[in-house]
């Protein structure tokens, strides 16, 4: 399989909890976001390093790599800018960003708030999803 069909994203996070996902302990009930509850992956590496700046005061990384065709397996909600920023909105308001769910496997669309950087998200959010994040058809380093 060539680079070409790979998928690469990135998740910014603590030192602390680099070596843990990297061991494949990936948990979605944990973190949460914009879109909800879940786990998230950006496709720029540079915007996961700035979230690991600006909320752990640290430049750690792990990045996932994965065939695109496993990805194309899953049960994804693709979102818009305009109904991700409509999504945001509604959960934050109603103070769910670590309780709501689309009841999908993956959701993507661009990251919404913050800074305007265009980068897209995926939010993994089943336990299918976790799974296959935490198995060995998924590679996870630290960057």
């Amino acid at each position: 399989m060539s680079n070409f069909d790979k998928i690469t994203t990135y998740h910014g996070t603590a030192e602390a909890h680099a070596d843990t996902l990297v061991e494949g302990k990936v948990d979605t009930a944990l973190g949460g976001g914009e879109l909800g509850q879940g786990f998230y992956l950006g496709t720029a590496l540079h915007v996961a390093k700035a979230w690991a700046v600006q909320m752990h005061n640290c430049e750690s990384v792990v990045e996932f790599q994965f065939d695109d065709d496993e990805f194309w397996n899953f049960d994804i909600e693709s979102l818009t800018e305009i109904e991700a920023i409509e999504y945001r909105s509604n959960i934050r308001r109603n103070g769910q960003t670590r309780t709501y769910k689309f009841s999908k496997d993956i959701v993507w669309g661009p990251i919404v708030g913050g800074p305007k950087v265009y980068s897209d998200q995926h939010k993994w959010e089943s336990k299918n999803g976790e799974s296959f994040l935490n198995g060995s058809k998924v590679l996870r380093r630290k960057r």
